[in-house]
């Protein structure tokens, strides 16, 4: 038997309704530059490239996800923020049909995936990359042959192929210097940047980031937020990315959205939640905890 769902907490007022220009004192975050770099307007006049309806999703007697409901369009940056345990990562994994919702249903690129059956699915994994949080490389294997994986596993056999669109991959992250090395040998910042080649090796419309800037300094991890960019302007590429690194959502978010309790508590564009002055939006943006020192 399900547990009777949790009560819904109080979502704050909507985006647009934000004050446009708080005070210095009541945000010191109000007189910093937005440098972002400028991308086209997403066009929305067609339909989302992902869409989620009343997602729900129970692990035993815990309510993960409480009827989410998200577009992502195509082209786009979206970010999803939250405290840990709040369902970001599980989302990502509903996208690649690694869970099923409860309840609910996702399209992805206008398919309706929900319950399809292996085959079926995979399909539709092949519209997707995904950069997992610690790499996932495998040790045994050079740089090249890290990124060649998913070709020759999508049955690409043509070896001159297969090397040029390594080296593609590989110029784009800026290491085909590199494609020789084992992984053992590459920085953190390295190896999440060749994980990044082979995500997007295969030619995917959709690339999904689960904490792409975590356990890196804040150089390299400014290295990774540049790629997200790059990729959107060169390719058109549609991004989702799972972070706790607010200088990322600053520098890459076309839009947020802020996951409390299993449901979606704020969803807007990177100033309107810095300007939103609902205090947990606040709260978990200046890493304030409320704890006393005492």
């Amino acid at each position: 038997m399900k547990p009777k769902p949790k009560p819904r907490p109080k979502r704050p007022a909507s985006a647009s309704s934000a004050p446009s220009a708080p005070s210095a004192l009541s945000d010191p975050s109000a007189h910093e530059p937005d440098t972002r770099p400028r991308q086209p307007p997403i066009d929305r006049s067609g339909a989302p490239f992902i869409r989620a309806r009343g997602l729900r999703k129970h692990f035993d007697e815990q309510l993960v996800l409480d009827g989410i409901d998200l577009d992502v369009w195509p082209g786009e940056v979206m970010v999803l923020l939250g405290r840990s345990g709040e369902g970001k990562s599980v989302f990502l994994k509903h996208l690649l049909g690694l869970f099923w919702p409860d309840e609910g249903r996702i399209e992805i690129d206008g398919i309706d995936v929900t319950g399809l059956n292996e085959r079926q699915m995979a399909v539709h994994r092949r519209k997707l990359g995904i950069l997992f949080q610690d790499g996932a490389l495998f040790d045994s294997m050079t740089v090249a042959e890290n990124v060649a994986f998913p070709l020759r596993e999508g049955g690409v056999s043509n070896r001159s192929e297969i090397d040029r669109r390594v080296r593609e991959a590989l110029e784009v992250v800026e290491l085909a210097e590199h494609m020789d090395k084992m992984p053992v040998n590459l920085s953190g910042g390295m190896r999440k940047r060749v994980a990044l080649a082979r995500a997007i090796v295969p030619e995917p419309a959709c690339v999904l980031y689960d904490e792409p800037t975590s356990g890196l300094d804040p150089v390299v991890a400014d290295v990774i937020n540049h790629l997200i960019r790059r990729l959107q302007r060169r390719f058109g590429l549609t991004s989702v990315v799972v972070t706790h690194d607010m200088e990322s959502v600053w520098h890459v978010a076309d839009r947020v959205a802020y996951l409390r309790s299993g449901q979606v508590y704020f969803q807007g564009t990177p100033d309107q939640l810095r300007h939103h002055p609902d205090p947990v939006i606040q709260d978990f943006i200046h890493g304030r905890s409320g704890m006393a020192d005492d």
